[in-house]
């Protein structure tokens, strides 16, 4: 193709995958209110959930210049729960993660055993939260002040849904931000699954 064809083609696939994206969280939404979201729960591990993740945030990491710190421990952290959803749950923070990054941000992900819990922190360097904003942020149809710095806006209902879905797995999630400009970190605890 042309180069003015190629990047309009590249542009429409874009917007077609974050149109498709907002779609399936409105799903999502309806499903939770309805109380009609079904779970797979499965024995599997921290690892895999993170693998799973990555593979559909990978695009866009690449695509802002981020840099991804990936720390997981050795030895395996046994989980059970819903593949899917679990990755949905680490992909949403690590996307939220790179629409709030500027260009060229760091972005970790880390899990790690604590106790009888699996731990699995998301933390980046980017717009950050607003100490007023901080207990809104898992609210349905809540964004932050200002627009994300990819452009790519939402409708404020990843965070809700990520809540949700750590829930529905018995687990607790936090966020946690020094102020606006000094980037942000969200928490996700889950029960250990059998060895």
């Amino acid at each position: 193709l042309p180069p003015v064809a190629a990047r309009t083609r590249d542009m429409m696939e874009r917007q077609l995958r974050h149109m498709v994206r907002l779609v399936d969280d409105l799903l999502d939404v309806s499903r939770v209110s309805r109380g009609k979201l079904e779970l797979r729960p499965e024995p599997l591990t921290l690892a895999q959930v993170v693998d799973h993740a990555l593979e559909a945030s990978r695009p866009a990491l690449e695509a802002a210049g981020h840099r991804l710190a990936l720390r997981m421990p050795s030895e395996d952290v046994p989980l059970q729960g819903d593949l899917t959803r679990l990755a949905q749950v680490v992909s949403n923070l690590v996307n939220n993660a790179i629409k709030y990054t500027p260009a060229g941000g760091n972005i970790e992900v880390a899990g790690r055993r604590e106790g009888g819990e699996a731990v699995l922190t998301v933390r980046d360097d980017g717009a950050g939260i607003a100490p007023a904003m901080l207990p809104h942020v898992f609210d349905l149809f809540v964004q932050g002040d200002g627009s994300s710095l990819s452009g790519q806006g939402g409708l404020g209902i990843g965070l809700w849904l990520v809540r949700r879905l750590v829930d529905a797995h018995h687990g607790t999630i936090v966020a946690d931000s020094p102020g606006a400009g000094l980037g942000s970190t969200f928490t996700v605890r889950l029960p250990l699954g059998q060895a």
